[in-house]
């Protein structure tokens, strides 16, 4: 199961992660450039993504990212590395907890993941 697939599965929607709120950058500056690396990953954006880039700049956002979301960044990039069946589900949600995220943080639309929650 690629990258493109657990990206697809956090437009599906979100399960329940406690997330970091856009406010716990700790400055504007930093939000900002979390969300320029981000934004090849718009709706608009990604389809010309391969799943290496999608990889690579989900790579690079949890370096960027807030510490309240380190623990998703770190699933979902473990589970690409190592895939093991039995975590296919906690790297489902921490995709979903991922893309709620990125859309709450910045002006992105990850696809889907606003209107699962409602």
């Amino acid at each position: 199961m690629g990258v493109a697939t657990i990206i697809v599965a956090a437009v599906v929607g979100f399960t329940g992660f406690q997330l970091a709120a856009a406010d716990e950058f700790q400055n504007k500056a930093d939000q900002a450039k979390f969300c320029e690396e981000a934004m090849p990953l718009d709706l608009q954006n990604s389809h010309d993504l391969s799943n290496d880039k999608k990889g690579q700049i989900l790579e690079e956002l949890s370096e960027l990212a807030p510490e309240g979301v380190h623990d998703e960044f770190t699933s979902l990039l473990d589970w690409y590395e190592h895939y093991r069946a039995e975590d296919k589900e906690d790297a489902r949600e921490a995709s979903f907890a991922i893309g709620e995220f990125i859309e709450k943080s910045c002006d992105i639309n990850i696809g889907g993941v606003r209107a699962s929650r409602d």
